[in-house]
Parts: structure tokens; sequence; C-alpha cells
């Protein structure tokens, strides 16, 4: 055998092993990459379940509040909050303001009376007294 043809053999030999060894390393890559695509849908799931999750108690402290009217109510809440905490206060303060308001009623004497044409106008703020913009 020629030098030529036993280098050519060393050659082939050395594909051979390289081919083998790079069809190996892509197959892991492979169930690899199968892997994290199976681990990324899991979290999807998970992520997916926790949102449906949350949504099912808020949409529960709200009254069953759902869509549109959920989301209006959580922003309402949130801006709310905000300014109240940027006036100064600070979450034990407004968590002492929701605590309070089961008896808010019954403390500034509007009591209310059953079956009154009253009842709609609940929640409403009016102020009485002096105008001041009055000459």
């Amino acid at each position: 055998m020629s030098k030529k043809a036993k280098s050519e053999v060393a050659d082939n030999s050395a594909d051979t092993v390289m081919d083998g060894v790079l069809s190996e390393n892509q197959a892991k890559l492979n169930k690899l990459n199968s892997s994290i695509q199976a681990a990324y849908e899991r979290r999807r799931k998970i992520i997916t379940d926790s949102k449906l999750y949350t949504y099912d108690k808020l949409s529960q402290l709200y009254g069953g509040a759902e869509g549109q009217a959920l989301l209006d109510a959580v922003t309402a809440e949130h801006m709310l909050i905000g300014k109240l905490t940027d006036s100064g206060m600070s979450y034990a303060d407004i968590e002492g303001l929701v605590d309070s308001s089961d008896g808010a009623d019954n403390k500034s004497g509007n009591v209310s009376n059953n079956g009154s044409a009253d009842d709609e106008f609940v929640g409403q703020t009016s102020f009485f007294g002096d105008n001041s913009y009055k000459d």
C-alpha cells in the first residue's frame, strides 16, 4: 500500500470516528431539546393554571364579577390604594379602614331603614353645610 493510500484510509477512519461522535452528540442535543420543550410546556400549563386560579379567587372576592367588570373593579381599587399611599397612608392604615368599614354607617349616624327609598343612595357621599363659594 502506498503512503497516499494509507493516509486516505487513516483519513476515512478519522471521519468515521468523528461522524460517530458527532451523531452521538446530535442525538444528545435532540434529546435535550425535547426535554426543554416538555419543560416549557409544563411551565406554560402551571402558569395558566395559576392565572385561572387567581382569576377565580378575585371573582369570588368581587362578588362574582367577571370579564371587564372584574378588571374595572380591581383597577379602581388599585388606583384608590395608590392615591391613599401617595397621600401618606401606610398599608396598615388602609387595612384599618377596610376592617372598620363594616360598622362605618352606624358610627357616622347613617342608620339605614329597611326598604326605604334612600336604599339606592347607600354609599354615596353628601355634603351639607355652608357653601364656601356663596357670596
